[in-house]
């Protein structure tokens, strides 16, 4: 065989073993690998339109639900996680504080208020209902509401930042959502109206840090 086929056969032969082995590099499922290097804390996606018992079965029985005329309002994982089930699908998703917050239910339960206040600080403020004292107070970037029953903690309710997630566009990552840019955004508030399959989006700054995300999938 003369050189002139000789040649360009092995430059053939020596191309296709590079594209074989560059192909066998290319990552497999690089959405799932970009989701696990910004570290998803709390995958949205998988709630939404999902109905309530496969929403159970994800984030275990709700801490309580009460119903209204349209919807059913459910409360999961120590109050962090409240969803809104329109026509039998979630439909409102708010998380609260999720991924950090101490079990202060536990931390408190049955104290005397004197007892809390050892355990907590002084409150930031209180408000005398007929039968309760609510108080709230703040431990680190974490608020603790409590309500006392005769002079006893009868509710615990905690909300905190999103595990210290940034109050920027990168922590829609941390949701398990595609990274955009807000379509509106100022110090206190971003929303997004541009994620495929979803109305809207937002989270609620609490100095750097996000202390609520609110999503909204269907109905106005």
């Amino acid at each position: 065989m003369s050189s002139f086929i000789k040649y360009p056969i092995a430059v053939l032969v020596l191309f296709f073993i590079v594209m074989t082995v560059d192909a066998k590099n290319i990552p497999q499922n690089p959405t799932t690998e970009q989701s696990a290097a910004a570290g998803v804390l709390f995958d949205i996606p998988k709630l939404v339109g999902k109905t309530e018992a496969e929403v159970g079965a994800l984030l275990g029985e709700p801490v309580f639900c009460a119903k209204s005329e349209s919807a059913l309002n459910c409360s999961f994982q120590e109050d962090e996680i409240e969803i809104v089930f329109i026509d039998g699908k979630a439909d409102w998703i708010t998380v609260n504080g999720a991924f950090r917050s101490p079990v202060y239910s536990r931390k408190v339960e049955g104290k005397t208020k004197a007892e809390a206040l050892a355990l907590l600080g002084d409150p930031d403020f209180c408000v005398k209902a007929k039968s309760a004292l609510h108080c709230s107070f703040k431990d680190g970037d974490v608020s603790v509401s409590i309500e006392f029953i005769d002079g006893k903690v009868s509710e615990t309710t905690v909300k905190g930042s999103l595990g210290n997630a940034p109050y920027s566009k990168d922590t829609l990552a941390m949701l398990g959502l595609p990274v955009k840019d807000a379509t509106f955004s100022n110090e206190h508030v971003m929303r997004w109206e541009n994620i495929p399959g979803l109305l809207s989006v937002m989270l609620h700054s609490e100095g750097k840090t996000v202390s609520v995300a609110t999503i909204k999938v269907k109905t106005k």
